[in-house]
C-alpha cells in the first residue's frame, strides 16, 4: 500500500512528537515537508527527521503538490487561517486541539470544511482511547441506567509558560486545557443548553499577568436537563490527573487515570 505524503505545520514541543511519529513510527505515512514561522526550527526538525522540504511560511506548504495531507500542530490562534487555507487547497487535514480561540473562528473552520468536502479531523483522541470507548459502549447499552450527572477532571502538575498561557494565543485554561472535557461532555451527554463558570488565579499569580487562570470550574446543564461539572487545575501537585465519571440511576462508571492508593 502506498504511503501517505504528509506535511506538518508547527514543529514546537508537540510538533516534534508528531514529526517523530509521522516520519518513523507510522508505517502508513511519509513526512515530506515541515513548516514553522521559526525558519531555523523548521530546518532543524527537517534535518533531525530527514524531511526533504522545510518552509518558513505555512501557506507555502499548503501549496506543495507533493503533500497529500496536512497535520496542524501550530498555536491555537493560527488554526482558523490554516484550516481554511488547507480546505481551500483541498488537503485532507488533521488539526490538534483546541479548534480555535473563539466560536466565530471555529464556525469559519466548519464552514470551510463543509464547502471543501475534504477530510477533516480534530485531535479529540479520548474518543478513541479504549477506556473511554468502553465507557461509552456501556453507557449506551444501559449498563448503569440513565446517566444523570457527568463529571470530568483535568489536572496538570505545573503551569505552562506565560507565552503559551496567553489567552490571545492559547484561548486560556478553559479552551486550551478544558477542551477535551468539553468534548467528552457533548459526546457522552449531548448538547449543552446552559453554562455557568468560575475561575481564578490562586497558585501561580504570574499567570494573571497575561490574563490566564490556574483553576476553573464549569457547571453544565444539558439540553435534556441533565447536569455536568468540569473542574480544571494547573496545580495538581501530586501529578497529572484525568478522570471522567458518569453517575447513572443504576450504577457509576469512572474512567481515566484512577488513583486508588489511600493517603496514610
Amino acid at each position: 500500500m502506498a504511503r501517505l505524503n504528509v506535511g506538518l505545520i508547527g514543529v514546537g514541543r508537540m510538533g516534534r512528537v508528531y514529526a517523530r511519529d509521522l516520519s518513523s513510527r507510522l508505517t502508513q505515512t511519509r513526512l515530506v515537508a515541515v513548516a514553522d514561522t521559526n525558519a531555523t526550527l523548521a530546518r532543524e526538525v527537517a534535518a533531525q527527521f530527514d524531511v526533504p522540504r522545510a518552509y518558513a511560511e505555512p501557506l507555502e506548504l499548503l501549496q506543495d503538490r507533493g503533500v497529500d495531507a496536512v497535520v496542524i500542530v501550530s498555536p491555537t490562534h493560527t488554526h482558523r487561517t490554516l484550516v481554511v487555507e488547507a480546505m481551500n487547497a483541498r488537503k485532507p487535514t488533521f488539526c490538534e486541539k483546541p479548534p480555535a480561540i473563539s466560536l466565530a473562528e471555529a464556525a469559519d473552520m466548519a464552514e470551510a470544511v463543509e464547502r471543501s468536502g475534504s477530510f477533516f479531523q480534530m485531535g479529540f483522541m479520548r474518543r478513541f482511547d479504549p477506556g473511554y470507548a468502553a465507557a461509552k459502549r456501556q453507557m449506551d447499552d444501559g449498563r448503569i441506567g440513565r446517566v444523570v450527572v457527568f463529571k470530568s477532571t483535568s489536572r496538570d502538575p505545573y503551569p505552562p509558560s506565560l507565552e503559551y498561557a496567553n489567552p490571545a494565543s492559547s484561548g486560556g485554561i478553559l479552551i486550551d486545557m478544558g477542551i477535551h472535557d468539553i468534548d467528552l461532555a457533548r459526546w457522552f451527554m449531548g448538547d449543552v443548553a446552559r453554562v455557568q463558570g468560575v475561575s481564578a488565579t490562586l497558585a501561580y499569580p504570574e499567570l494573571a499577568t497575561v490574563g490566564d487562570r490556574d483553576n476553573a470550574i464549569a457547571m453544565l446543564t444539558f439540553a435534556d436537563g441533565r447536569l455536568g461539572v468540569i473542574d480544571l487545575t494547573r496545580n495538581g501537585c501530586y501529578g497529572y490527573d484525568i478522570t471522567t465519571e458518569l453517575l447513572g440511576t443504576e450504577g457509576t462508571i469512572r474512567v481515566g487515570y484512577l488513583r486508588e492508593t489511600p493517603l496514610l
